[in-house]
């Protein structure tokens, strides 16, 4: 089918996808490596994906991003941790991991993020090769969440029914088909491999990309990692 965006999320059993045509029909998929599930989504005009792109290193050791996006979703902050150096992307244990990232910003990582750094890597070393690709930006889901929520906050955690329900009801305020991309795709993958927030955070990382081209971000406007990758969260404005 024909692809105008999509979202992807890191799955359990590698990257959960969700796009949508120009008329809102959706397909979805699981692919086992970053670059399989961008060869599935080659004509989009835009994908984005809930991981960090752009990374912090010497001369800029955190990202403003982070920063605002945290304050912005207040008192939901803390599902937004600071991304690691690339310098701990090259390491193979926690320890070596947070020593590396000290070293070129000043803090440790947290577990939560070691625990994300193979992602990380992956689409890092995606993007280095410069293969051709449709455009790939980063989201992250609560930002996403709170500017279709009219820059409000949610309060409830997605991995609640309570949360679901909030997230499901925003998604389909934007996209008619949302509840039954949903229901179609928790019905098709195992819990497992793909949980009931991987849905959502993929779902909302498609119709955030269906409300662009003119997307906003944080910051306004953005600065460039070491390698040149934008270091940037988008969100549709509110």
């Amino acid at each position: 089918p024909s692809i105008a965006v999509a979202g992807i999320d890191g799955c359990p059993a590698g990257w959960f996808y969700v796009a949508l045509n120009e008329r809102g029909q959706f397909h979805h998929g699981i692919a086992a490596r970053f670059e399989s599930a961008i060869d599935e989504l080659r004509g989009a005009d835009l994908v984005l994906v809930d991981i960090p792109i752009g990374l912090p290193g010497a001369g800029h050791p955190s990202r403003s991003c982070d920063t605002e996006a945290r304050r912005a979703i207040t008192p939901r902050g803390s599902t937004i941790f600071p991304a690691p150096s690339r310098a701990a992307l090259g390491e193979s244990d926690y320890a070596s991991a947070c020593a590396a990232n000290e070293r070129e910003t000043g803090r440790r990582i947290s577990r939560q993020c070691w625990g994300i750094v193979p992602k990380i890597r992956e689409v890092d070393r995606f993007l280095a090769r410069g293969a051709e690709c449709p455009p790939i930006r980063e989201m992250h889901p609560e930002v996403a969440f709170w500017a279709l929520n009219g820059g409000r906050p949610l309060l409830s955690s997605k991995k609640t029914g309570v949360g679901l329900d909030e997230r499901l009801e925003l998604l389909s305020g934007r996209l008619a088909a949302a509840a039954d991309c949903f229901a179609e795709c928790e019905a098709a993958y195992r819990r497992k491999d793909v949980a009931r927030d991987d849905i959502v955070d993929a779902m909302v990382g498609a119709v955030t990309a269906r409300l662009g081209p003119d997307l906003a971000t944080f910051p306004e406007r953005p600065r460039r990692d070491a390698t040149g990758l934008p270091m940037e969260i988008v969100y549709a404005r509110p």
